[in-house]
């Protein structure tokens, strides 16, 4: 399978042209899947040739890659921005709220990451990339989680990521599949309640 492209080379006129490419990608695997996505539609959805797809990414696969690299790196630079304050209850909610920001929490972007995830067990490298990139976000919520009960006191730190992640992704999964589906807004809303129930202490800030 590819491996990511490295962009370091390339020119601006390029990578834009590239990222009209990796949105279409995300455009057609929302509605068709993964295994539904072509050269053929990617490209008409992008509005360039099949030809200009095979130069840039070579084949479906080093296109798929390139996407999955790019949603990540998207979402880390949402998560680490909402990373720097000093108080961990704050970097805490920073987290949650990059998961439930616009440009991460998606319709189009969850059929994605969903597409993607279905895929990593037969597939290394997704899988490979989607690991490396999703613990980095689990050590830092726990580097938080843990900071705030060496501080204040509260629950096992490792149980308390968990327990914030999991739920993260179940309302993900709800905003996904349910048939009347709940907005971000909403969902933010329910994952500052489960923070409440888990930090009562702190619920006044929450």
């Amino acid at each position: 399978m590819s491996q990511p492209a490295d962009t370091s080379k390339i020119s601006p006129t390029s990578l834009r042209t590239q990222a009209r490419m990796i949105d279409a990608v995300v455009d057609v695997v929302a509605r068709h899947g993964i295994s539904g996505t072509t050269f053929a539609n990617v490209s008409a959805t992008a509005g360039v040739s099949q030809g200009a797809l095979v130069f840039h990414f070579k084949s479906k696969d080093g296109l798929l890659t390139e996407t999955l690299s790019r949603l990540l790196q998207e979402y880390e630079q949402a998560w680490r921005a909402a990373f720097a304050s000093p108080d961990p209850l704050d970097r805490i909610l920073g987290l949650i709220g990059a998961d439930f920001s616009p440009s991460i929490c998606s319709r189009k972007k969850l059929a994605l990451w969903f597409s993607f995830w279905g895929e990593a067990g037969a597939q290394p490298l997704y899988n490979k990339i989607c690991v490396e990139a999703e613990d980095a976000r689990h050590q830092a919520m726990l580097a938080c989680c843990r900071e705030l009960v060496e501080t204040t006191g509260g629950p096992d730190p490792e149980l308390l990521t968990d327990s914030i992640d999991a739920f993260t992704d179940g309302l993900w999964l709800q905003i996904h599949i349910q048939s009347q589906p709940i907005t971000r807004t909403e969902a933010l809303d329910k994952a500052h309640a489960h923070l409440r129930l888990l930090l009562p202490h702190h619920a006044g800030r929450i």
